[in-house]
């Protein structure tokens, strides 16, 4: 095993680290603070009627407000696409980056057909 790869796996290590302090470390201050899960939205509303009480919004929503599961599910659904997206796109790149070192090496190393017969 090569050193290089050896730091990888320490720097992945520490990266999955940092993330789980960070998650754990915002449920507690939520959790002490007293705070409540909500939305920008409800928050957005919020400070506008505040900020301008007498505020008409300039379009009505196509949907009626939907229970929360059903929103639950319509925003995995489009977490869901958004993932496969990114997904396919980081495929795209990888197999064309692979593609492109494949014909570089390719092109270095001559074939037996074009340096013909060796040794007859």
């Amino acid at each position: 095993m090569s050193g290089k790869k050896h730091v990888s796996v320490w720097v992945l290590v520490g990266l999955v680290a940092v993330a789980f302090a960070i998650a754990v470390f915002s449920l507690v201050y939520g959790a002490g603070a007293g705070g409540e899960f909500e939305g920008a939205d409800g928050q957005a509303e919020g400070t506008i009627s505040q900020v301008s009480p007498d505020y008409e919004p300039w379009f009505e929503p196509l949907l009626p407000e939907l229970p929360g599961e059903v929103e639950s599910g319509v925003f995995a659904l489009q977490a869901g696409i958004g993932g496969g997206i990114v997904g396919y796109g980081l495929g795209v790149l990888r197999t064309r980056s692979r593609q492109r070192r494949e014909s570089v090496t390719g092109a270095a190393t001559p074939s037996a057909a074009a340096t013909g017969p060796a040794g007859h």
